[in-house]
């Protein structure tokens, strides 16, 4: 999904939510920071075993994902948050996993540019 993802993004932002092109780059950058704090905050729950922060974050992280036009990844983003609810671990470090590596361009998208 590399760049593919960004493209998928932007052409959302621009076209579906009425985001000004020339604030772009900007906002990108600061959604790239910001989810790179939900997962880092979600990493953490999870090695902790603290689901009150799992689900709290897999939450946000979920309706940060809609807002991006990215509904699919936002279903992984709300089976962790389903999974740490009901306090079962057994598959949050798949989903996870799972997740990042498909969010890899997004969060690394304030560190490229």
């Amino acid at each position: 999904m590399g760049s593919e993802l960004i493209e998928i993004v932007k052409k959302h932002l621009l076209e579906e939510v009425g985001l000004p092109s020339d604030t772009l780059v900007d906002f990108l950058k600061e959604t790239s920071t910001h989810l790179k704090g939900l997962m880092d905050a979600l990493d953490e729950g999870i090695d902790e075993g603290q689901f009150e922060v799992v689900v709290s974050s897999a939450h946000t992280l979920k309706g940060s994902l809609v807002n991006l036009g990215l509904d699919e990844l936002s279903k992984i983003a709300g089976n962790i948050e389903t999974a740490a609810f009901s306090t079962s671990p057994l598959y949050l470090s798949c989903y996870f996993m799972r997740l990042r590596k498909m969010l890899i361009p997004l969060l690394d998208y304030a560190d490229k540019k």
